[in-house]
């Protein structure tokens, strides 16, 4: 099994880092400098025709992307720990989770970053829309806002169960932290919810 990764900082590839590491699974790393846009390279576009990092070889040879599909994979591989659910609601429950995050949070607030702070960095890289940074992260903003609501009593994102969406959202997060763009300590759920996943063993750097 291989990963195509970067540790330049990013979300996504610390994501999968932090699945990996909690499955107890070592690929073998194969680095691909995003900085420089070798992820949009050819030669790498050929792995992924998506462009995104990161992505899993499997030893068949097969390119899966996206971080849940890959949760997803390992499951399957390696059951236990189980980070989708070990029972039907369970994964249902993970894969709700992880599509209310997304649409609600994760894919407005990267848009607020790419067509704002970002936009230097991602210009030739997409098309950037002056104007749509703004209302992006006032849709994250009230997507936390909502989901501070749903984290009432919760450990973890699906109860007292750790699943493939706290990673997911922690990598986010810690991403924007590092750009004074994270949880609002207004949502108290959440900022303790992020204190409880950054004291955990497997969520370190």
């Amino acid at each position: 099994m291989k990963v195509y990764t970067s540790t330049s900082p990013a979300p996504n590839p610390r994501a999968l880092a932090i699945i990996l590491k909690i499955k107890g699974i070592e690929p073998e790393w194969i680095e691909i400098d995003m900085l420089k846009g070798d992820n949009r390279a050819p030669a790498y576009k050929a792995i992924n025709p998506a462009g995104q990092l990161p992505c899993l070889i499997t030893d068949s040879g097969f390119a899966i992307a996206e971080v849940s599909a890959i949760a997803e994979y390992l499951d399957e591989i390696k059951p236990d720990p189980s980070l989708g659910g070990n029972t039907a609601e369970e994964r249902a429950e993970t894969r709700m989770r992880v599509r209310q995050m997304d649409y609600w949070i994760i894919a407005p607030f990267m848009n607020g970053f790419r067509h704002g702070a970002g936009k230097d960095f991602f210009a030739g890289r997409i098309p950037i829309h002056e104007g749509l940074s703004e209302p992006s992260f006032a849709m994250a903003e009230g997507g936390m806002a909502w989901l501070d609501k749903q984290m009432a009593g919760k450990t973890f994102m699906c109860g007292e169960r750790l699943s493939y969406a706290d990673p997911i959202f922690f990598g986010m997060m810690e991403f924007g932290a590092a750009l004074k763009m994270g949880v609002s300590p207004t949502h108290k759920n959440l900022t303790a919810y992020m204190e409880r996943l950054a004291s955990h063993e497997s969520f370190g750097q």
